[in-house]
């Protein structure tokens, strides 16, 4: 397994930043372009235990589409997705939140992930092309979120 992390400080209300964070149609915005094309939930509330989205990307002009379940979610607190059906091994995001005063919050988010041995993903991308990749991808969510909030 591969264990890609980042923490921010975000000043903003937790609330707010925990809404903005995991909403489903914020992903595709907040991700780089070359990674995350289109997300957006299928079954379920939106973000709710049980609810599925859809995200798809593109990967070294691959087309790839991955469904993601949400397994936990702690209002304000956590939340934690998992890959149901995709081109990884295996795929788990936690994000947890943190109020930080009344005004900042601090997102740590982690992703594991195990690369297949076999399959399209490996024929196009090596384990280490894949960690750069996801870990420039939630690096600059993170900052993208951030920003975004920040401004007035």
């Amino acid at each position: 397994m591969v264990k890609i992390q980042t923490e921010i400080l975000i000043d903003a209300p937790l609330g707010e930043v925990f809404e903005y964070y995991t909403n489903p149609e914020y992903i595709k915005q907040s991700w780089p372009s070359d990674v995350i094309k289109e997300s957006e939930n299928i079954s379920g509330q939106s973000n709710e235990e049980g609810a599925e989205l859809i995200v798809k990307g593109q990967y070294l002009g691959k087309r790839e589409e991955m469904i993601i379940e949400v397994i936990q979610k702690e209002q304000n607190k956590r939340l934690v997705t998992r890959q149901t059906e995709g081109p990884f091994e295996s795929w788990e995001s936690i994000q947890e939140f943190q109020s930080n005063g009344d005004k900042a919050t601090l997102v740590s988010h982690v992703i594991d992930y195990q690369l297949p041995t076999t399959g399209k993903i490996v024929n196009f991308l090596t384990g280490s092309q894949a960690e750069v990749k996801l870990r420039q991808g939630i690096e600059q969510a993170a900052q993208t979120v951030k920003q975004r909030l920040e401004s007035p």
